[in-house]
């Protein structure tokens, strides 16, 4: 089955609708989706009804920010239901999330006070996320700096040719706009809620560890496996194949299929789209023949989720 399994909407920092992310898989060819926003599952009522409309098949799941500090470990990791119980998971992302929506309150402080100028509001940054759908509730978003950086240079407070990574150490990380930062679950808390709700979790773009470079993770092959056998020793259940956007991809996805064979772990295929304008719309580039969630569990159509959205 034809599969991208690793999406990102607006309900996060994608630029698409669920709905428009289905309408435009059809004519990628794709029959197996799963959006993954950041910390939320907002979405999920959209895109399964979407999937359910045009016959794709569907998973809920997401991309859940942690961290692990004894190995440097500041990324994510992926999280499945396909059983459609995250009762626990919701809980979890909602405490996330109101972090996440504190700390961008205080960065448009920040801003304001540093281009008084501008008529700078939360308000206004949702407006904009919402984008004419006003039923979509602030409790199902995920915030974070990548809306902060857009709604500044809409704005034209910021020149248009800056990057987010130059955004993000000129005025985030210098703590220029903002003193504070927010805390991260770490991947043990994480492993340990999803797998309660009966989830599956996957280790996303394991490339990205070692700057999206094969030949880095040959060299550096004891460091991969401190990595693997960490995650492995919390329960981690899948290594996703990704799509590098560089000519790394086929080499790195080679080592982590070898590794998952090795170590009994099933594959996942993800390109982590975030639609037209993002700088990453990647939804038709990568994809895989996903064969199916373990344990007997069949990829399944779209189904009403059972735990809160």
């Amino acid at each position: 089955m034809n599969a991208n399994l690793h999406l990102h909407s607006r309900f996060s920092d994608g630029t698409d609708w669920p709905v428009d992310i289905v309408r435009r898989a059809l004519g990628h060819g794709l029959h197996s989706l799963a959006l993954t926003d950041h910390d939320t599952l907002g979405g999920q009522g959209e895109f399964l009804a979407a999937c359910q409309r045009f016959g794709v098949g569907a998973t809920e799941g997401v991309e859940i920010d942690c961290v692990c500090p004894d190995l440097g470990y500041r990324s994510e990791l992926l999280a499945y239901f396909p059983q459609h119980r995250y009762d626990g998971t919701a809980k979890l992302l909602s405490d996330v999330r109101d972090k996440r929506l504190a700390y961008l309150r205080m960065a448009i402080g920040g801003a304001k006070r540093q281009f008084p100028q501008a008529d700078l509001s939360f308000e206004g940054l949702l407006k904009r996320k919402t984008s004419g759908r006003p039923e979509v509730s602030v409790e199902q978003l995920s915030f974070n700096k990548v809306d902060l950086f857009s709604y500044l240079l809409d704005l034209h407070l910021i020149p248009s040719d800056t990057s987010y990574r130059a955004f993000k150490k000129a005025y985030l990380d210098s703590k220029l706009l903002v003193e504070s930062t927010y805390g991260k679950p770490s991947c043990e808390e994480v492993l340990r809620v999803v797998h309660a709700d009966g989830g599956l979790v996957v280790l996303p773009h394991g490339g990205h560890e070692f700057n999206d470079d094969a030949k880095q993770l040959v060299k550096e092959a004891k460091r991969l496996k401190t990595l693997l056998d960490y995650f492995q020793n919390l329960g981690l259940d899948g290594l996703e194949l990704y799509w590098y956007r560089n000519s790394q991809t086929k080499g790195i996805n080679k080592i982590f299929r070898s590794e998952a064979k090795a170590r009994g772990l099933f594959i996942t295929y993800g390109s982590d789209c975030h639609g037209p304008g993002s700088g990453k719309e990647t939804l038709g580039l990568f994809s895989g023949n996903f064969k199916g969630w373990p344990e007997g569990l069949s990829v399944p159509g779209a189904a009403v989720p059972k735990g809160p959205s």
